[in-house]
């Protein structure tokens, strides 16, 4: 059985708001993802997910760093390479962390 996987998810070269709509989107579904979890382990269960609430902040917080950057780039009429490759890779599960 494999028990890991790399594909690249981005790779190009692209315009600043380009890359800014690519890296926003990919960005806020992430948040959305983790505001959900959230959510819903508040409502069926009463418990916090503090991890998640650490990653949101985490994420808003690159949201700020990306939009500056390319604003930089933008200013400066550039473009941006974007090199993302995912490493997917199989781990043992962890029960004690689990909400649900």
């Amino acid at each position: 059985m494999t028990t890991t996987l790399n594909f690249d998810l981005i790779k190009g070269t692209f315009k600043a708001a380009d890359a800014k709509r690519v890296l926003m989107t990919l960005i806020n579904d992430k948040i959305g993802f983790h505001e959900l979890e959230i959510f819903s382990a508040h409502e069926k269960y009463g418990k916090d997910l503090p991890d998640s609430i650490k990653r949101v902040k985490e994420l808003n917080e690159a949201l700020l760093k990306i939009t500056e950057f390319l604003n930089q780039i933008d200013a400066n009429n550039s473009e941006i390479q974007i090199l993302g490759s995912i490493d997917l890779v199989a781990v043992d599960k962890k029960i004690e962390n689990e909400v649900f």
